[in-house]
């Protein structure tokens, strides 16, 4: 498994950058402002929670309500709304909608995604009304037993990412965090270990901690007599 290297400075780039972990979108921006960063989670995070469930994946039936989260900017300005539509892989449009309220800072948006798409990778395009525009891409099946991530049951289709914590100044986010998870054979994690903290991420164990827990794993039977044993790790750096 592959760490994910998330850059903090003091500038909102940065800021965003840990609000979002390594950002999931390939951001547009105009001349002089901050990209937009595009984040897809597999449900909706509840008030207060301590990590968020990250994924690559959405489906179209028996699923969540999948989430697309947008960040602009590291505090709410005016933006001028944002428009979101998302795209199957056929390149037909399957929704759009206006947010005239958006202020720019992250906020997290149900999927529309509809029931008739093409599967395969669709393409969320976000607009902002100060002409900034962000696309990234997710894949989408009508069953998650459809997806060619179902196929290596050591992958997981959802990764649990600690949440930004606002009590650790800006300077302060150095360091790195790695856990161990044992899955059983449904593709749920069972138990998380701590095997690194250095620097922030000694702060960060309860939340690396809760990121394990909903992780989510394809089912193996084979695990049946032995879990399977996959670790996770987070790096931050001063940019």
């Amino acid at each position: 498994m592959h760490g994910i290297h998330a850059v903090m400075s003091t500038a909102g780039r940065g800021l965003l950058a840990l609000l979002l972990g390594a950002p999931a979108a390939q951001a547009g921006e105009a001349a002089g402002s901050e990209p937009i960063y595009i984040e897809f989670l597999w449900a909706r995070t509840p008030a207060g929670a301590l990590a968020r469930q990250q994924t690559r994946q959405f489906v179209l039936e028996g699923g969540p309500v999948h989430q697309v989260c947008v960040a602009a900017n590291a505090d709410d300005t005016d933006v001028q709304g944002l428009t979101l539509a998302i795209r199957d892989a056929a390149g037909t449009e399957v929704s759009r909608s206006t947010h005239a309220d958006y202020r720019g800072r992250k906020q997290c948006f149900p999927a529309p995604l509809g029931h008739d798409g093409a599967p395969g990778q669709w393409t969320v395009d976000t607009w902002l009304g100060d002409g900034r525009h962000a696309s990234a891409t997710v894949r989408v099946d009508r069953r998650l037993d459809d997806s060619p991530y179902m196929r290596d049951p050591a992958i997981a289709y959802v990764y649990g990412r600690p949440n930004y914590d606002a009590d650790i100044p800006p300077a302060e986010w150095v360091g790195r965090v790695e856990w161990q998870m044992d899955v059983d054979p449904q593709g749920r994690v069972t138990h998380v270990d701590i095997i690194a903290a250095e620097g922030v991420g000694t702060r960060l164990r309860d939340r690396a901690i809760a990121a394990g827990y909903i992780s989510l794993f394809p089912p193996d039977a084979s695990r049946t007599d032995s879990p399977l044993r996959a670790r996770r790790a987070l790096s931050f750096a001063a940019e």
